[in-house]
């Protein structure tokens, strides 16, 4: 009876120890997951537009220095094309884990309502951090006879067939509205180049494919300074500080300025912990001195705003851009 017993208690035993086991080789997985931190790999940042662009070069910058904050590398992709809607249809479609980002343009907000797209500005991004607007400046060739926005205006006036303008990021876009408001204040027509990027539209010009561009400060001022291009007007409230010489279209008679934030999202549904680590990751970031450096020397400067600003900004903007792009026909029907 004994030995019966204590082969019952062993056996017991036996089954405990090969269950405890079990569980333990089942759970595991979860623990590793459970203790895994954000981020324990590189993440990619996929840009909307071409390489030298405002955008590109400011998000190099801001990636550099919120990896550091981070402990992994910020990975940039380019994937240009369609005025940024590749890149955002990929942060749509990418997991909600933080390994995906995206800098959001303005050109997020105007899509939808020029065409059909498969995301939603406000329905399938998480806005984490807003980092900067974008001044633009009239551009011509430095060998352009036109050494003033008067002279180009009077030459427009006189030869609107001739006029043919750069629309940087494409039809539709700041560039390209901004011009259309003034010619419509003007009571002109003059006919729009689309190009995929700033650098395509600055070798047009260079090339006399065009007359004249209104781009990126931070995309042209190489070129301002480096003697290929010139500015005659500034799209701002002020004057910039590089620039004092050169007036705002304010200033000419043009009430129209453009300020247009842009910043960083991931895909909706970003974990509370992911999101506060890039939140603060991108904060960091936009305090770092190389990041000041750079914006200075394209007339920007940090303007950080926290994810649920950034956000508020985005809601506005759907909004406005829909009244505006309807107002010139170009919203879809």
């Amino acid at each position: 009876m004994n030995n019966k017993m204590n082969a019952r208690v062993l056996s017991r035993r036996h089954y405990l120890k090969r269950s405890v086991a079990a569980s333990l080789i089942v759970s595991a997985p979860f623990a590793f997951a459970a203790d895994d931190k954000y981020p324990s790999k590189s993440i990619k940042m996929l840009v909307g537009f071409p390489p030298g662009g405002a955008i590109d070069l400011i998000s190099r910058s801001v990636a550099i220095e919120a990896s550091k904050k981070l402990g992994q590398t910020i990975v940039i992709e380019n994937r240009s094309g369609a005025s940024g809607t590749i890149a955002y249809n990929a942060l749509k479609n990418s997991p909600s884990d933080g390994y995906t980002l995206a800098p959001v343009t303005i050109t997020a907000f105007r899509a939808p309502v020029i065409e059909n797209v498969t995301f939603d500005p406000l329905q399938d991004f998480d806005y984490v951090a807003g980092i900067t607007d974008i001044p633009f400046g009239v551009v011509v060739k430095e060998d352009s006879p036109f050494k003033t926005w008067a002279d180009l205006l009077a030459w427009g006036r006189a030869n609107p067939s001739q006029m043919m303008y750069g629309a940087a990021a494409g039809l539709g876009n700041t560039s390209h509205l901004f011009v259309e408001e003034v010619a419509a204040k003007e009571n002109l027509k003059w006919t729009p180049v689309p190009f995929r990027g700033t650098t395509d539209c600055m070798q047009a010009l260079l090339s006399s494919q065009i007359v004249f561009t209104v781009d990126t400060i931070a995309g042209t001022s190489g070129l301002i300074k480096g003697g290929k291009v010139r500015i005659l007007a500034v799209a701002t409230d002020a004057r910039l500080p590089s620039w004092p010489q050169i007036p705002t279209m304010r200033e000419l008679g043009s009430a129209i300025s453009v300020n247009n934030l842009w910043g960083i999202a991931g895909p909706k549904g970003l974990p509370t912990s992911v999101y506060q680590t890039l939140e603060a990751a991108f904060k960091f970031a936009m305090e770092q001195q190389s990041v000041i450096a750079l914006l200075q020397s394209v007339e920007q400067k940090s303007l950080y705003t926290d994810g649920k600003t950034f956000r508020a900004f985005a809601e506005r903007s759907v909004k406005e851009q829909k009244e505006v792009l309807t107002k010139y026909g170009f919203a879809k029907k």
